[in-house]
């Protein structure tokens, strides 16, 4: 690499590494807000803001990732990547852990309303509403990140072997992934207006369980 690729790079680096920075700030000012705002429409909305700054976030820890792989990065560059990504992480994670808990409240609302009033049958109702939430939101987490990474690709201007063979992969995996979201929100829905039999749902997680 020329003397002036690697200056190149070095600002490409610099210049996201400050987006990253930016990002986090906004996206701990966004959770500070989310944690005392309770529960109720502000915090859903706090929580799609907080969505978007992990977008963000996402499609920059491609890039970080790539580079992380590349032999022309020096080793102090990279160690900043590296805690970059560390961070961004970090935040998915609490993202992640923001978004179980408010579908976990929703799910169990109702139960705890009529308490004892709950038979056995109405109890795993609401066991399967959570874990469908869950789960569909799981894949959601995984479509985004598949889709950060052919976002990336296609911004290159000329993709080798390796690239083409990734994209492809990822393209099958996200279309994948739209097809079992759209069918779990299906049988979630169901499963909220009693079409279907909550014993049911029993073989759809035991088949993705497996």
């Amino acid at each position: 690499m020329t003397a002036a690729a690697v200056r190149k790079l070095q600002k490409d680096i610099e210049n996201v590494l400050k987006k990253v920075s930016e990002g986090l700030e906004e996206f701990e000012e966004y959770w500070d807000q989310a944690q005392s705002a309770g529960h109720g429409s502000q915090r859903d909305k706090l929580g799609e803001e907080l969505k978007k700054c992990i977008n963000k976030l996402q499609r920059f820890r491609v890039q970080i990732r790539e580079w992380l792989g590349q032999s022309a990065v020096g080793t102090s560059w990279k160690d900043k990547l590296e805690d970059a990504r560390k961070k961004i992480e970090s935040d998915m994670q609490r993202f992640k852990d923001f978004e179980r808990d408010i579908k976990t409240k929703a799910f169990s609302t109702s139960a705890l309303v009529r308490g004892d009033e709950l038979d056995m049958e109405e109890s795993e109702k609401v066991r399967y509403q959570d874990w469908l939430g869950q789960t569909i939101q799981t894949l959601k987490d995984q479509l985004d990140q598949f889709e950060a990474d052919i976002e990336m690709l296609g911004k290159k201007k000329s993709l080798n072997g390796d690239d083409k063979s990734k994209l492809a992969h990822c393209q099958d995996l996200a279309e994948k992934h739209r097809w079992h979201i759209k069918k779990l929100e299906q049988l979630l829905r169901a499963v909220d207006n009693d079409v279907v039999e909550v014993s049911d749902c029993a073989v759809v997680r035991d088949s993705i369980d497996l």
